[in-house]
């Protein structure tokens, strides 16, 4: 089965490639390029060399043995939206949810409570600054991290992991007996317009635990870095699972001198930048490090997914041991070394 990756960037693709395996990307993305069709309603997605694959195509046993086993990301396509249904968006969650309200940058000291409406329609909004500054606002803000379970019951139950993911270690209370209920169907909804910055810090996710962006609506591009790369972008905090470098710092025009400058081991890292687009899901294996933020002109509406496989079984309960007793010293007033 050949991969479906006809939309490599050609910049990207030169990094780490032989010459013939560059030559081929070139060929595939001239033959991709259509002329009878606008450029708007085909935007070209950068992949980075991450390969892209038909959903119903790929197999449990290829995806462990070219994806799990090797820890490497890859863009899935639902085309039949099996995971997650197409009216999941915008429009579906306003005329349903309306009057709710949610936390915008849950995590943040700036955080802002607003009604789900008003948010929604200052993001579905394709102009740049129309005066409002209210909309404005909002416009630069992240609905991020809502536990859908919790906030959207009914769609959380329409959502789920593809099958060739294999078994989720986290459902099964046998094998995974202590961890936030939450976690056993983890599923959080992000809702961004373009002008918001993005996921507020570069992280690697808790727990070495697998991670899925399905992208709903929109356009979102990632910036991923291999965990080897790890010691060359500046890890802090108790468990080291988020950089000190402000994830602006990797923008269109290139990492600046000025960030090199106060972060040079960056240079030593190899960024792979990766978008995905509606009906696609992006799997980002356990302790690879990324961030994201919104493309084009309209809101990006995703799901990310965790999930824990066979193969990272005891490394996740590990860690989750350690996450425990490091929360516990934290309620009993214990100092932490960050």
């Amino acid at each position: 089965m050949a991969d479906r990756d006809d939309e490599v960037d050609a910049f990207d693709a030169m990094m780490g490639i032989d010459a013939d395996e560059f030559a081929t990307l070139l060929d595939d993305a001239e033959d991709s390029s259509d002329g009878g069709q606008d450029a708007d309603d085909a935007p070209k997605l950068h992949r980075g060399g991450v390969p892209v694959l038909d959903l119903p195509d790929v197999t449990p046993s290829e995806f462990r043995r070219r994806f799990l086993a090797t820890r490497s990301p890859v863009v899935l396509r639902d085309v039949r939206r099996e995971c997650a249904p197409a009216h999941l968006g915008c429009r579906h969650f306003r005329e349903r949810y309306g009057d709710v309200v949610v936390p915008l940058d849950i995590t943040d000291t700036n955080r802002r409570d607003v009604r789900l409406a008003d948010f929604l329609d200052a993001v579905a909004s394709t102009s740049g600054s129309g005066g409002d500054e209210g909309a404005d606002d909002l416009r630069s803000r992240y609905l991020r991290n809502l536990q859908m379970h919790e906030h959207f019951p009914a769609e959380a139950a329409q959502l789920s992991l593809p099958r060739c993911f294999g078994e989720n270690m986290l459902s099964d209370e046998g094998k995974v007996p202590r961890c936030p209920e939450n976690w056993r169907r983890w599923f959080e909804l992000f809702v961004c317009h373009p002008r918001c910055a993005g996921f507020p810090f570069l992280h690697k996710d808790t727990c070495h635990v697998h991670a899925a962006s399905f992208q709903l609506e929109g356009r979102k591009r990632f910036t991923l870095f291999h965990p080897d790369d790890s010691p060359f972008l500046y890890p802090t905090g108790n468990t080291g699972c988020r950089s000190r470098i402000d994830p602006e710092a990797f923008g269109s025009g290139g990492t600046s001198s000025e960030i090199l400058g106060r972060f040079p081991a960056l240079a030593s890292a190899r960024r792979i930048v990766c978008d995905v687009g509606a009906g696609e899901i992006l799997f980002v294996p356990a302790d690879w490090w990324h961030t994201a933020r919104a493309i084009g002109t309209c809101a990006s509406v995703s799901v990310a997914a965790s999930f824990v496989d066979a193969q990272g079984l005891e490394a996740f309960l590990d860690a989750y041991g350690e996450f425990e007793a490091m929360r516990s010293l934290v309620e009993h007033g214990a100092g932490v070394i960050t």
